[in-house]
C-alpha cells in the first residue's frame, strides 16, 4: 500500500519546483520511519501521513485544497485505503504544519508528531538553508537579507500566512520560523536531531554576518542560540 501511494504523491509533486517536491516528500518519511522506529509507533499511518503531508499544502495547492484535503482524500480513495486507517490519516494531515501550531489548536497523538517532527526536521540544517533559497527565490521576493528589515515578533497564524512576498527575506524567514523549530519538537529522536541541525543554521547565520560586518544581526541571532 506504501508504494502504490508514493507513486501517486511522486507523480503529483515530481515538477513542484518549490522545494516542497516529491525528493522532500522522501526525506520525511524517510525521516519520519526512522523516529517511529525509535518511538515504537505505527508504521503505517506514520508511512502514508509522511508521504501525502504536502499533498494540499496552501503554498502549493491553495486554500480550498487544504481545507479539504481534495488530492489526499483522492490518493487515499485511489489506494483503496482501509476506512480507519483514512480517518486516522486525514486527522494528522489536517493537523501538520507550522500555521497548524500558531493557531493553538493544533491536536495530534503520537503518530502524527513524528510526522510533524520530521517535516520540521528538513526546514532546519543544511538542507534548510538550500530549501530556504530556492523556495524565496521561486515563490518569494527573491531576496536573501536586507539589513535594514529585522524579522516580525509574535507571529499569529494569519500573519504568517499573510506576509507579502515583496517584503519576505530568505533570512527573516529562518529567524521567524526555522531558528524557532528546534524548541518545538515532539519526540525526543526528533529533539536530538533538530539540535544538530540547528546548530548548523544557526552557524551559518554567524558566519554570513560576520563577513558582512552585521553587529546589530550578529547580537540579535545570539537569542537563538
Amino acid at each position: 500500500m506504501l508504494d502504490k501511494v508514493a507513486q501517486k504523491v511522486r507523480l503529483l509533486l515530481e515538477n513542484e519546483k518549490s522545494m516542497h517536491d516529491w525528493k522532500h516528500t522522501f526525506r520525511v518519511y524517510e525521516n519520519a520511519m526512522r523516529l517511529c522506529k525509535e518511538e515504537k509507533a505505527d508504521a503505517q499511518i506514520v508511512g502514508l501521513s509522511a508521504l501525502l503531508h504536502d499533498c494540499d499544502d496552501y503554498k502549493i495547492f491553495g486554500q480550498e485544497s487544504a481545507a479539504k484535503l481534495i488530492n489526499t482524500r483522492r490518493i487515499l480513495a485511489e489506494c483503496e485505503v482501509d476506512e480507519k486507517v483514512k480517518d486516522e490519516v486525514l486527522d494528522i494531515v489536517s493537523n501538520l504544519g507550522f500555521s497548524k501550531y500558531l493557531s493553538g489548536k493544533q491536536k495530534l497523538g503520537l503518530n502524527g508528531k513524528i510526522v510533524q517532527d520530521a517535516d520540521m526536521l528538513d526546514a532546519i540544517g543544511s538542507i534548510g538553508i538550500v530549501r530556504t533559497i530556492v523556495f524565496n527565490a521561486v515563490m518569494g521576493s527573491g531576496v536573501f537579507f536586507d539589513e535594514e528589515k529585522f524579522p516580525r515578533e509574535k507571529l499569529t497564524k494569519e500573519s504568517y500566512q499573510a506576509k507579502s512576498k515583496d517584503e519576505e527575506t530568505a533570512v527573516n524567514h529562518m529567524f521567524e520560523k526555522l531558528l524557532k523549530l528546534k524548541d518545538l519538537m515532539y519526540t525526543q529522536s526528533g529533539k536530538r536531531e533538530a539540535e544538530i541541525r540547528h546548530r548548523a543554521m544557526f552557524v551559518f547565520l554567524e558566519e554570513f554576518f560576520r563577513e558582512l560586518g552585521c553587529k546589530d544581526w550578529q547580537k540579535y541571532l545570539h537569542q537563538f542560540e
